[in-house]
């Protein structure tokens, strides 16, 4: 991932752990394990829109885009400012 420039060397405060999980078919996928840091983190106190106002506002765009959801965690950047927050560590 260093290579392919998704990740980039830090030296964060914060460094949340490594975890490997098993799929169904054998493979393995890449998590962090960030319940630590969900624990101290102020949480989001408004709701989330409701479907038909999310269809109503987009009812007259004229653009669409959408993400790949295999890949959808590598395709949106993390701000700046948020980078500190979202360090790992891996025994290597």
């Amino acid at each position: 991932m260093l290579e392919s420039d998704v990740i980039e060397p830090s030296t964060s405060l914060w460094c949340s752990p490594v975890v490997l999980v098993a799929q169904k078919d054998g493979s393995h996928r890449f998590c962090v394990d960030y319940k630590k840091f969900n624990e101290i983190t102020k949480k989001d106190v408004y709701p989330l829109p409701r479907c038909e106002d999310i269809l109503h506002a987009l009812s007259e765009a004229a653009y669409f885009t959408h993400l790949d959801l295999v890949r959808g965690y590598w395709q949106i950047d993390v701000d700046e400012e948020d980078r500190e927050n979202t360090a790992f560590s891996t025994p290597e």
